[in-house]
């Protein structure tokens, strides 16, 4: 048997014993018998004239050989699935789903009135919504299963995929304070960010784009919370800060969402030396993938919005702009 003739469930099958650290936990996986997987390892052994795996009666670990196999197999299998799922979507076609993958406070605040001017032009197509964390947005971008995301930038996440992407900004929104009410700090008109020194700080936990931010405006400024209690979940922050456990700072189209009775939102003043501080959001897009009519509209959609403040969150600004590469 030819390299050639390996199969891509052929790579998955073995990815999946790597991954699993044996064929036991591997065959509970893939619903398959211990049998079969060892028929699938012995003939990619066979057609690779070497080992994949060096097997003892406690553990199977990779060889050499098995590894640089391994590696080979993620990039096929990803490439392989991206790219049937791109062609999946574009025969959907305009009466298929549009997916977009959105950060939960856009989902709420920024695409509403888009996915209905949307239905106007598709009005046979259905808007597929997937409002999750930062980290997860990325993945399902990496392995084709959107059509785009609408997200926050992050230079982090999107150093990790793949040079194709590209990120077009469509906003920009500001941060302010979300304290509670009976708050001495609420009774300013502005909070300044060394404000938040020495006070008990809400912050959203570490997979969050918000948490990243914050964290990096706090550290160099060297400002330093006195207590920090950290929460998954937007009204999760709001009901902590309600609650009287502490504040927090939120952009702009968060704040709609913590706008909850016992809670203040003050603006956050620009930070010496560093200005006002602010996030971008926009446009993720694989420019590798087919482009259907109905993504290409959804995307005018935004690209072409005039901007009217009145339609804005509080502390957010239009401010469509050229696309660059994610990385």
């Amino acid at each position: 048997m030819r390299m050639k003739d390996i199969t891509v469930e052929h790579m998955r099958t073995v990815i999946c014993i790597a991954d699993q650290g044996g064929f036991t936990a591997a065959a509970d996986v893939l619903g398959q018998s211990q049998s079969s997987l060892s028929r699938v390892v012995a003939m990619v052994e066979k057609s690779a004239g070497a080992r994949l795996f060096d097997r003892t009666t406690r553990s199977v670990t990779l060889t050499e050989l098995g590894a640089e196999f391994v590696h080979t197999a993620r990039h096929i299998v990803e490439t392989y699935d991206r790219s049937i799922n791109h062609f999946v979507s574009y025969l959907s076609g305009p009466n298929g789903k549009l997916r977009i993958a959105t950060l939960p406070s856009l989902a709420a605040t920024l695409l509403p009135p888009f996915i209905h001017r949307f239905h106007h032009a598709f009005p046979h197509a259905t808007v597929d919504l997937l409002d999750l964390k930062a980290a997860d947005i990325i993945d399902l971008c990496r392995d084709g299963t959107v059509d785009l995301a609408v997200t926050a930038e992050d230079a982090e996440l999107f150093n990790t995929l793949p040079g194709s992407f590209h990120f077009t900004p469509v906003a920009s929104e500001g941060f302010a304070c979300i304290l509670p009410s009976e708050h001495e700090l609420a009774r300013q008109e502005t909070v300044a960010w060394t404000d938040l020194a020495g006070q008990s700080f809400i912050s959203f936990t570490g997979t969050s784009s918000v948490r990243r931010i914050t964290d990096r405006v706090l550290s160099a400024a060297g400002i330093v919370p006195a207590q920090t209690v950290s929460a998954g979940t937007i009204s999760a922050v709001a009901g902590l800060c309600a609650a009287g456990l502490g504040i927090s700072a939120v952009p702009g189209f968060v704040i709609p969402m913590t706008r909850v009775a016992g809670v203040t939102i003050r603006p956050l003043a620009p930070l010496a030396g560093a200005g006002t501080v602010t996030r971008r959001v926009g446009i993720l897009q694989d420019a590798s993938r087919p482009r259907t009519p109905a993504v290409d509209e959804f995307v005018s959609l935004l690209k072409t919005f005039d901007g009217d403040a009145g339609s804005l969150p509080e502390f957010t600004r239009w401010s469509a702009g050229q696309a660059c590469n994610s990385r």
